[in-house]
């Protein structure tokens, strides 16, 4: 198997810093460029029954700026990662959304031709109870990804 594009799904954590650097040993064996995901959970919409439709709007539109305000501080942070990338000769690239997790890096996954998925799980339970354990994100994409799926311990 040929490795040309990595996806390391990022949720701005040390444990996605130690799927980064994973990915980083990898692609500098095999010139793979990285991609780093991050995707932000879109908040719900208030409740018809609970606020009038001026309030909806009002905290929709709230919602909206602080949704803004995240994506432009991870987009900050992801920056960072991919000069740590370039410092190492890789190339490598990244993309702040909105969505859904787990379908979001499966879109990613299939629209941009990843070979290989690199991520971390969140819980730190040893053994096969913590392979049972896996975060829920991590979980769905080992099971429905139609590609290597590397999960790394934090």
């Amino acid at each position: 198997m040929h490795i040309k594009n990595i996806l390391v799904p990022h949720a701005g954590t040390l444990a996605g810093d130690k799927a980064l650097s994973d990915a980083i040993h990898i692609a500098k064996i095999t010139g793979a460029t990285i991609n780093i995901l991050h995707v932000i959970e879109p908040f719900s919409d208030p409740p018809k029954l609970v606020f009038t439709s001026t309030e909806r709007r009002e905290i929709q539109s709230k919602s909206k700026d602080a949704i803004n305000v995240m994506k432009k501080g991870m987009e900050d942070e992801l920056e960072n990662r991919i000069k740590i990338c370039k410092s190492k000769s890789i190339n490598a690239n990244y993309k702040v959304i909105i969505g859904i997790p787990e379908d979001e890096i499966m879109k990613f996954s299939k629209n941009h031709n990843v070979d290989l998925i690199v991520m971390a799980k969140r819980r730190k339970v040893p053994g096969i109870k913590g392979f049972l354990q896996l975060g829920s994100v991590s979980r769905k994409i080992l099971e429905a990804a139609k590609r290597p799926v590397l999960i790394v311990e934090p």
